[in-house]
């Protein structure tokens, strides 16, 4: 008999139970149902869009005024960890506000040092006279502790480069060798055959000699090649060209070839 009372109640449950549920899913489904139909239409779409927007605007002031709620507990409650980050953001704000100031472009007369000025006393190099005025001959004495090929370029007040030697104006420039421990003035002043002369011009200032003296027995092909054989060319140019030659004396020539830089005046 308690049996059967058992069943009986276990089945009213579980009739109640599927009651529920049907009028849950019944529930959910008409809701779907009429949502459907709702965003089947053109204003149900236009409100629900505009209704999620809204939504999603006041769930970000939200969080904004949660944030700015959470940094005035922390500054009223004196926590190390705010005051750690209000540091650091100072910093970057000042890092972001230096400005490093850019370095001026170098001048030739820098890059000509850079390059060419590794002598070691092995070259010397001295102008005559001493006082040089425009019309006048100007005359090169060098002194060397090794054998070799030199090679002079002169760069004038206005950053120009000129080659000097080998001599640009022959036909077939000659590649002047000095011996060790030779000294030699160029062109020669007891010579009146020794040309072409090195003649001062305008504009005067302080202008600059390069001189390399390259240790081999011959003179390689490539440093031939880079050298400039013009008169005066202009600055951008004559960069590049410097640059030329001192790689190829690396390439051709490697620790076998030194360089002087000399400033004189001109008047």
């Amino acid at each position: 008999m308690s049996d059967t009372k058992e069943k009986g109640q276990k089945e009213n449950n579980n009739s109640s139970t599927f009651q529920l549920s049907s009028r849950v899913r019944g529930l959910f489904f008409g809701t779907q149902s009429k949502f459907q139909k709702w965003w089947a239409t053109k204003h149900g779409k236009i409100i629900t869009i505009a209704a999620g927007a809204v939504a999603v605007f006041y769930f970000a002031l939200g969080i904004i005024d949660f944030i700015n709620g959470f940094y005035e507990l922390c500054e009223n409650q004196g926590w190390d960890w705010c005051q750690e980050k209000e540091n650091s953001s100072e910093t970057d704000d000042e890092s972001k506000d230096i400005v490093i100031p850019s370095l001026p472009p170098e001048t030739i007369a820098q890059l000509a040092h850079r390059l060419f000025d590794n002598n070691n006393a092995e070259l010397q190099i001295k102008i005559l006279p001493s006082i040089l005025n425009v019309g006048e001959s100007m005359y090169m004495h060098f002194k060397t502790n090794s054998d070799g090929y030199l090679l002079v370029l002169n760069i004038n007040s206005q950053g120009a480069l000129s080659q000097l030697i080998p001599r640009i104006s022959q036909e077939k420039p000659s590649y002047l060798k000095l011996n060790k421990d030779q000294e030699r003035i160029i062109p020669d002043p007891d010579d009146p055959y020794d040309l072409p002369r090195f003649i001062i011009e305008e504009p005067t200032g302080q202008e600059i000699l390069i001189a390399i003296l390259v240790k081999e027995n011959e003179l390689p092909l490539g440093i031939i090649n880079a050298l400039p054989f013009t008169h005066n060319l202009q600055i951008e140019p004559a960069k590049k060209q410097l640059n030329n030659l001192h790689d190829e004396l690396d390439k051709s020539a490697p620790a076998k070839w030194m360089g002087l830089v000399f400033e004189y005046e001109t008047n």
